[in-house]
């Protein structure tokens, strides 16, 4: 290989490093496989429907009971790009649809840069921040 192309090959390689390392200061942390959990958390006795995609995946309708949890594991891109919206209902009413995974340091920090734990209930979701123990309520951006 000529020293031109050798020095185009690690100029890539550089530069998509760089750019994976966007997601999280302490790379590689963020690149690797994640986990999503989604509980059900709501006081009453209602179903919760879960239905996530990301770009290129749709995991089908879920439905929960009280208390009972869905989850899914994944690898991020190298990129840094993976996220996971998921379309949330009760089988009264739709919920909306919250993205429950990005490649965000401060999102990934609470996460623990492995596990996501999410719980809905009555008034929105909840993140366990797992290095602090405790569930916050995610406003999401």
């Amino acid at each position: 290989m000529s020293t031109m192309s050798s020095n185009a090959v690690y100029l890539l390689v550089t530069t998509l490093l760089a750019m994976a390392a966007q997601c999280n200061a302490n790379f590689p942390y963020y690149f690797g496989d994640f986990k999503v959990s989604i509980r059900n958390g709501f006081s009453g006795n209602i179903k919760l429907e879960v239905n996530c995609t990301s770009f290129d995946d749709d995991l089908g309708r879920h439905w929960l009971r009280k208390g009972q949890t869905y989850s899914f594991s994944f690898h991020t891109d190298i990129l840094g790009t993976t996220t996971w919206d998921c379309r949330l209902a009760t089988q009264d009413a739709p919920l909306g649809t919250s993205q429950l995974f990005k490649c965000d340091y401060d999102f990934l920090k609470k996460c623990d840069f492995r596990e996501c734990k999410w719980d809905v209930r009555d008034d929105t979701e909840y993140l366990l921040d797992i290095p602090q123990n405790k569930y916050v309520r995610w406003a999401h951006t």
